[in-house]
């Protein structure tokens, strides 16, 4: 080569590929077509690469490969001359080399030969480990799927020849995947992911697409006639592990939240739009798969606005407290009220389902339970500063609480700021509470009675577990679910009487426990004089009075409390 280092042929080529795109397949097509540049200097007849790769940490499939660099018209013969190159990562290159026809390289030449072939090594492993880093930011690497980046880069450089206008975009979850690892271990866990993407890229067609967005959650891209069939594969999708030596084979199920493209819309709106659908997959009422609406959208929008505006609510004092009055059905008297919060915007008043769902989900619901109850303790105080008997009042608590070491102690010292006597307060919980943590809801019921402060179970008789709670819990008032109450005038209609039955030995049960028991969702005189008739000893409800705003509330605390004449 003359100047062997620095010949002008050899850095013309080294010049070439410094201003190519550094990929693999960039270097390998430069070379097949630039090898000209350096095969007379080198008397090259043919040189072929090949490429051995085993499994390592990046690449998880292992794989070969043979490209044919350069072969001289003239035709080559003699020695083959192989250069072997090893990278730390197992990955091993194989350059042969014979020289063109007619002629037999010396060690000068072969040691040139040698020097452009590693050049030549080092640029290709260059190129194939930023192939890597550019497929790792664009793929997850446990599954082999796409991330969320791959899936918007591939939609990006497909849109101006697919029409996605017809594509369904689904958002996956696999179900029970944390029980799966737990029962089978993570590495079966991982396994079953993989087969779940393996078998779903043996099912897309060419332009469809399947992203990992991380865990057990996927998003695909169908096109719309197709979903039917892939529902068909998925309910449920058996794929098989080895444990303990023995194959086990797996039942995966699916919840999908399911969005369809219309004409002009980006593929990029159907992750959240489907994620959307998705979330009511996991709500009381709604099927595994869910297909996302425009409506849905609006509820959901509705219900960010409402956590949004919480916090300015409370600091506007938009909240206010309500009073229902209970009854004691042997003298139809004033026995006692639940304070019911209502929220009052712009003039209007907002429906407690609209927004009491949201701050228990959001946990908001800790603050406006104490907001209300510090309200209660006010008014109480109010109340007997201005020579206006109190009477007890059940103020409801979220189970969320429960989580809360200091829930008791908040409440004690409410109520010793105000100076209220403790028989004025009863707390309220759901039925739900008794059973997600029984240890601390005991813990709590033991330290109100510590300060004579009552406890209430609402909901009652709709747990799988009701009766059990009766002889555990020591609690002082058991608050009978309306349903058996909206249950009666059925019963009667056909004659049947069931529900008469268990309510009468609920409160049969309630009685000889030594608590006392209230029906709520009372309406008509003929309920109260059945529950009357069944030692029921206190009923709530539209029969007596509706929730009173505080005035309203007290012109009943200053007259007689009898409820007689009214139904």
């Amino acid at each position: 080569m003359g100047n062997r280092l620095f010949d002008d042929r050899f850095k013309k080529f080294i010049r070439g590929i410094n201003t190519k795109k550094s990929t693999v397949a960039d270097i390998v097509d430069y070379t097949k077509s630039s090898m000209g540049y350096l095969a007379e200097a080198l008397h090259l007849g043919r040189m072929e690469v090949m490429v051995e790769v085993k499994v390592n940490i990046v690449e998880k499939m292992p794989y070969k490969v043979q490209e044919l660099l350069y072969q001289s018209p003239n035709g080559y013969e003699g020695e083959l001359f192989s250069m072997d190159f090893m990278t730390g990562n197992k990955i091993m290159i194989v350059m042969n080399a014979y020289p063109e026809k007619g002629y037999s390289w010396n060690e000068d030449e072969k040691d040139d030969l040698y020097f452009m072939c590693s050049v030549f090594f080092t640029l290709y492993e260059r190129a194939r480990l930023s192939d890597i880093v550019n497929e790792l930011a664009f793929s997850d690497s446990l599954t082999g799927a796409m991330n969320t980046d791959g899936f918007l880069k591939q939609y990006a450089q497909t849109k101006q020849r697919i029409d996605y206008s017809d594509f369904v975009v689904g958002y996956v979850n696999i179900k029970n995947m944390k029980l799966i690892n737990r029962e089978l271990g993570m590495r079966n866990g991982d396994k079953l992911l993989r087969g779940f993407v393996d078998f779903i890229k043996s099912y897309m067609l060419p332009e469809e697409m399947i992203a990992r967005l991380g865990g057990d959650n996927f998003i695909i891209a169908i096109r719309g006639y197709r979903v039917d069939s892939l529902m068909g594969h998925l309910t449920p999708l058996t794929l098989n592990v080895d444990a303990d030596g023995r194959r086990i084979d797996v039942d995966l199920t699916f919840r999908i939240g399911f969005y369809r493209m219309t004409k002009g819309a980006d593929l990029g709106e159907g992750i959240p739009h489907s994620g959307t659908a998705f979330a009511l997959t996991r709500q009381p009422g709604y099927d595994d798969v869910v297909w996302y609406s425009e409506e849905m959208e609006k509820t959901i929008l509705q219900k960010q606005k409402t956590a949004y505006e919480f916090k300015q609510a409370l600091v506007n004092h938009e909240f206010m407290v309500c009073y229902q009055p209970k009854v004691r059905l042997e003298k139809d008297e004033l026995c006692g009220a639940e304070a019911l919060v209502r929220w009052k915007k712009d003039g209007k008043v907002i429906p407690p389902m609209s927004f009491i769902p949201v701050l228990e989900k959001d946990g908001s619901i800790c603050e406006l339970d104490f907001y209300v109850f510090e309200k209660v303790c006010q008014d109480i105080r109010f109340w007997i500063d201005n020579d206006m008997k109190p009477v007890t009042i059940s103020v409801n608590f979220s189970k969320n609480h429960l989580k809360n070491d200091n829930f008791a102690r908040q409440i004690i010292s409410i109520i010793e700021r105000y100076n209220i006597d403790s028989k004025y307060i009863e707390i309220e919980l759901t039925e739900t509470a008794c059973h997600d943590d029984y240890d601390k809801l005991k813990s709590f019921i033991d330290l109100m009675k510590q300060y004579e402060i009552k406890v209430s179970i609402d909901d009652f008789g709709t747990g799988i577990s009701s009766f059990g709670l009766l002889k555990d819990l020591k609690v002082n008032v058991i608050k009978l679910d309306q349903s058996f109450v909206r249950a009666l005038d059925q019963d009667n209609i056909n004659k049947i009487g069931s529900t008469e039955i268990v309510i009468k030995n609920i409160i049969n049960m309630v009685n000889e426990l030594d608590m006392e028991i209230i029906a709520e969702g009372v309406e008509t005189r003929e309920e109260a004089d059945f529950l009357k008739k069944v030692s029921c000893d206190m009923a709530q409800g539209y029969l007596f009075d509706r929730p009173l705003e505080k005035e309203s509330y007290e012109v009943v605390l200053r007259g007689d409390r009898k409820y007689l004449k009214k139904v």
